[in-house]
């Protein structure tokens, strides 16, 4: 098996409602603060990224009210944003970094992006763009063109050097997954990926069937540990439409079968984020390179959630999950890492992140109490010293990364 990329870090600047922040990830990570901290807006940066990539600049802009909704508000508004990602790939290392400023009529430009992959046994390959111009490309082969509205490392992944970045950024899948959406038997579509809210579910399940995945039994079985009696679960043709068929045991041998219609709203959520997380494999082209979650513990029964999070703790083996989350619910679990845990909060209108505090991580490894104590007495402490080594480091790190 290979190494799933991971994005090591992120790094953001005058994005939305944050100002600056440098986050370490790991395979599972859990943004966790009150009702409009920022949470989502950290998650949209990565999901800001995969949109561009997959489809366009533009679209990506536009999907959320375009560039003058994108950069930071403040007195002293910035004229641009930007993201620095770190990602370990199956051969090497990758650091990309982007800047997008605004012109003037609502539009935009890509003022800077570079990228620089280190893998084993050979020399670097790099490139940097500065307002549409390639300023420098390592490879031996003629530069592709470059456009100062859309991102360059479109048309570099072309290149092998750089191509498996961008499929890991561009397989990156985000959910605010709508029950309703769920449950209508929909016309099919391909089947790699789970939708943002979830209405191609009976297609992704027929693409993990087809492929004889595990992962359809083993959401069956995290289902019944939640809570709900279903044996099985299949793809179902209806006409020219699809959906999900339900299977359960009944009396004298008989079962009982339903379709998605008939099921509530919590257990689509469940269903939806169990194929999701549980669907990538090490090495396959099939499923999510990350999952980005919006409150999965939504709509779920509370003593639910200590097996929603034995789900994710499992997917993460698999693919690097994050997640928002401001109930204690999914805290509890015993064997959730204090690492995993970065705390959000709103300071006067900016959004900061940081680790727990070593005092905070040292009381739940030594099980004097639990996060989800702590955070329903707002005890969950942020690491003060290294939201002051973000804001002295962020220059450096925008600057001198590539």
């Amino acid at each position: 098996m290979t190494t799933p990329p991971l994005i090591q870090q992120l790094a953001l600047r005058n994005y939305k409602s944050v100002g600056v922040c440098t986050l370490r990830l790991r395979p599972l990570t859990l943004f966790v603060g009150r009702n409009g901290a920022g949470k989502s807006n950290i998650v949209d940066a990565l999901r800001f990224t995969r949109d561009a990539l997959d489809s366009t600049l533009e679209f990506a802009m536009r999907e959320r009210g375009g560039i003058d909704q994108v950069r930071r508000r403040s007195p002293r508004r910035p004229t641009n944003f930007a993201m620095s990602l770190r990602v370990e790939l199956a051969e090497g290392i990758a650091d990309y970094r982007f800047e997008i400023s605004a012109v003037s009529g609502g539009r935009f430009s890509v003022s800077s992006e570079q990228c620089r992959v280190v893998a084993p046994f050979r020399p670097p390959s790099v490139y940097q763009v500065t307002n549409g111009e390639v300023e420098s490309w390592s490879l031996d082969s003629k530069p592709p063109s470059a456009a100062a509205d859309r991102l360059f490392l479109v048309a570099a992944s072309g290149q092998p050097e750089f191509a498996p970045l961008f499929d890991a950024l561009r397989r990156m899948a985000f959910h605010n997954l709508s029950p309703d959406a769920m449950k209508q038997p929909r016309k099919p579509e391909p089947g790699l990926q789970l939708a943002r809210d979830g209405h191609n579910l009976a297609s992704v399940v027929k693409e993990l069937q087809q492929s004889e995945h595990p992962s359809l039994a083993r959401a069956a079985e995290y289902l019944r540990r939640i809570g709900v009696p279903v044996s099985s679960l299949r793809h179902r043709q209806l006409g020219a439409f699809e959906t999900v068929e339900f299977e359960q045991e009944a009396t004298k041998g008989r079962k009982w079968r339903f379709d998605a219609s008939s099921m509530s709203d919590g257990t689509l959520r469940a269903l939806g984020i169990l194929v999701s997380v549980l669907s990538s494999s090490n090495g396959s082209s099939l499923g999510p390179t990350l999952v980005g979650i919006e409150e999965p513990e939504s709509a779920l029964h509370p003593a639910a959630s200590s097996a929603l999070m034995d789900a994710l703790i499992e997917g993460a083996e698999r693919t690097q999950i994050v997640i928002t989350c401001h109930s204690p619910d999914l805290l509890e679990h015993p064997e959730l890492e204090p690492d995993s845990i970065l705390l959000v909060a709103n300071d006067s209108g900016l959004t900061k992140v940081a680790p727990l505090s070593e005092t905070t991580k040292q009381i739940l490894r030594e099980h004097l109490s639990s996060s989800a104590e702590l955070q329903r007495l707002d005890q969950l402490i942020p690491d003060a010293s290294d939201l002051e080594r973000q804001e002295h480091a962020q220059g450096m790190l925008f600057d001198d990364a590539i």
